[in-house]
């Protein structure tokens, strides 16, 4: 079964939250923060099951992983949970530390 939502943290903030599940169990998952500044949409951050692993890809203002942390620790739901935690608990680190970045470029 496929699941697929958005969540508005604040204005022009967002979390996008899309996952399968197969007899209740997560099988692949993606959780992203995107956020718009001088309106232009930018994914600033990643939670995913890719790569057989539950990871987080911290994105460049040029869309590119500059860093990647494993959760191997972690089983998809665990890591779906995880992530939108992280995101709503954290989402006004992530947009200042990400206006910084668009700033020096």
């Amino acid at each position: 079964m496929d699941k697929e939502y958005f969540l508005e943290l604040e204005e022009k903030t967002i979390t996008y939250v899309h996952f399968k599940t197969e007899k209740g169990h997560v099988t692949e998952f993606v959780v992203k923060l995107l956020s718009a500044f001088e309106d232009e949409w930018h994914e600033i951050l990643r939670y995913d099951s890719g790569h057989d692993c539950p990871h987080k890809d911290i994105l460049s203002t040029s869309g590119k992983v500059i860093r990647k942390i494993w959760y191997d620790f972690l089983d998809n739901r665990q890591a779906l949970t995880m992530a939108i935690t992280d995101i709503k608990d954290n989402y006004k680190f992530y947009n200042e530390r990400y206006q910084k970045w668009l700033k020096e470029h």
